[in-house]
């Protein structure tokens, strides 16, 4: 009986993400696009841009070399949704309801967004792996974790030592432990890099790309601001009034995960660690079977919606089934689909995150252009952008107008190269998009 449950959480976590949430997808589709070009034999770094260790995109392509929809990859994703699912329940109990019913309902903060995959969330599934294994004492196996944190998203991931350092400070043979297998999965990476010859590559847009990006990608919600700080002030006063819990330490790193984008999606990481401590300290697990009632019954509303929301319908494509479109947005692929398949000449596009849908739904491999976002292009990477698009010839730029003039439109977008862009020839609109040529 107790594995049927699993079972049951697990199908409902997949049922979830193809349908009564699709359209909440955030950056599913560009994580989906790293693991992509990994299972098409693509070399990240040398190949197309990336801004994170491997470990993700590593991760989630592993089952797309078995079959390159991204059905495979919501499956993997509900797997370890189930996974976090068990972890959480071990510290809650019956109260996991109650946080999963605040997810689930997700007005007006979007938290559902936080269920799909990507970097970010394998990196709080390994906190909470973590979190777990620091009741059983096991130095060797959390510092490999912490290992892992690091080459998912080194970023937040190198300061998953810090709860150590500050608990075991007066065990040096501890932290020795631990540190000695969280080298192990960076060396390991560092191997591939260095025989996949990319090494450069990934220092230039992961460790000197870092300053360009937090320059640039400076957008700030002030309201998200204020959640942020109510959230970090309660976790830090839990620490002070339970100052030998440790899991409160590893949550209170939840707040890396908004720096420098406060948005609705980083801050969801914050708002969920919140209210596991805030639930976990709450004696309500007698109302648990009234949660789940309510569940069920958000989630019913929420599939209810998906199928007759304004003229938005669930359309297939190659390797994406279970598209959420509105009229609009099928006009857009239908009529880029079709310039694709009548141009023999390069053809890039220039339109922000959907680049990937494009590419993967038409079978090409990911380049360099696919992510034209501030950052995402190492040191000085509008310069050397620049001098990629200026020596390519016979090349049609498809770019997203919309993104380049409305400047609330897509913060990360880099306006600058279409800028430059639209200094080539024009050639014509498709719908809400535009096409150049370069000879």
């Amino acid at each position: 009986m107790k594995y049927l449950k699993y079972v049951i959480i697990f199908l409902l976590f997949f049922y979830i993400l193809i349908i009564p949430y699709n359209m909440y997808f955030e950056d599913t589709i560009v994580n989906y696009g790293f693991s992509y070009a990994l299972s098409i034999g693509e070399i990240p770094y040398n190949d197309f841009n990336l801004i994170i260790p491997l470990f993700s995109p590593f991760i989630y392509s592993l089952v797309l070399l078995i079959n390159k929809s991204i059905v495979s990859v919501f499956l993997l994703q509900s797997l370890f949704l189930t996974i976090l699912y068990s972890l959480l329940e071990k510290k809650l109990k019956n109260k996991i309801y109650l946080l999963f019913l605040l997810i689930l309902f997700n007005y007006p903060l979007g938290l559902i967004s936080f269920l799909f995959p990507g970097y970010n969330f394998l990196l709080y599934l390994l906190l909470f792996l973590i979190i777990y294994l620091e009741e059983y004492n096991n130095d060797y196996l959390i510092g490999f974790l912490i290992g892992l944190a690091i080459i998912t998203k080194h970023t937040i991931g190198v300061f998953f030592i810090i709860p150590s350092i500050i608990f075991y400070y007066k065990d040096l043979k501890r932290i020795f432990k631990r540190i000695s297998t969280m080298v192990i999965p960076i060396f390991i990476f560092l191997i591939y890099l260095i025989i996949t010859k990319s090494l450069n590559n990934f220092i230039n847009l992961c460790i000197l790309g870092l300053f360009d990006f937090a320059s640039n990608n400076n957008h700030i919600n002030y309201l998200l601001l204020v959640i942020g700080l109510i959230c970090l002030l309660y976790i830090i006063y839990v620490i002070i009034i339970d100052r030998k819990n440790i899991t409160n330490y590893y949550l209170l790193l939840s707040v890396l995960f908004i720096i420098p984008l406060v948005d609705q999606y980083h801050i969801s990481y914050l708002i969920i660690s919140t209210l596991f401590i805030f639930i976990n300290r709450l004696n309500i697990e007698r109302y648990y079977k009234s949660f789940i009632v309510i569940d069920i019954v958000i989630i019913c509303l929420w599939s209810i919606i998906a199928f007759n929301y304004s003229d938005f319908r669930f359309v297939s494509y190659n390797n994406y089934p279970f598209r959420y479109f509105s009229s609009d947005w099928k006009s857009n692929y239908d009529g880029i689909d079709k310039f694709i398949k009548k141009n023999d000449n390069t053809i890039l596009f220039l339109l922000g995150t959907e680049n990937y849908f494009y590419k993967i739904t038409n079978n090409k491999k990911i380049t360099y252009f696919d992510l034209p976002n501030y950052g995402n292009y190492g040191y000085d990477g509008y310069n050397t952008m620049k001098e990629r698009i200026d020596s390519l010839n016979n090349t049609y730029f498809i770019i997203n107008r919309s993104a380049f003039v409305n400047k609330d439109f897509n913060q990360q977008y880099y306006k600058e190269l279409v800028s430059h862009i639209t200094k080539f020839k024009y050639i014509k609109n498709i719908n809400n998009y535009e096409v150049y040529y370069k000879e």
